[in-house]
């Protein structure tokens, strides 16, 4: 029993630390906790369709798309973060709100779950559940240019 408490409060550690990473945009901590063949999803299309919005497979795919995220974002903060830990420590769940600013200044809050499998101290497969609308309205470059 307590090596599964052992477990379960390690994977707790390591998805906040993961979390913590991208607030700070420490790429570099990001990398250390992917698989090499590590994958990160976001099923929410932006067509409403139930295609993936984007699939990214593999460690520098993987942190391509961290890349982005950085330089589209001035702040990341994750509000109210709830985590939770199943499989004996091998998933674990992140809800959170996004206090974000974009790179311009501009507010974007947005709404957040997120999923990890863990192997061997490392994430291999992660999805990101955030509204694809409240990205849109505030990402898409506006009608007037």
């Amino acid at each position: 029993m307590e090596t599964l408490l052992n477990g379960v409060a390690e994977t707790e550690r390591r998805t906040r630390a993961l979390i913590g990473a991208f607030e700070r945009k420490d790429l570099a901590v990001v990398s250390a906790l992917l698989a090499d063949d590590s994958t990160l999803t976001l099923p929410l299309s932006f067509s409403g369709r139930t295609e993936d919005a984007a699939r990214f497979t593999g460690r520098e795919e993987v942190l391509g798309y961290a890349r982005n995220a950085f330089t589209i974002t001035g702040r990341i903060r994750f509000a109210n973060v709830r985590i939770s830990v199943a499989d004996g420590g091998r998933t674990s769940f992140v809800r959170a709100d996004g206090d974000f600013t974009t790179a311009d200044g501009r507010p974007y809050r947005n709404v957040y779950v997120y999923s990890f499998e863990w192997r061997g101290g490392r994430t291999v497969d992660g999805a990101e559940y955030g509204n694809p609308v409240t990205f849109s309205a505030t990402f898409a470059p506006s009608e007037s240019g």
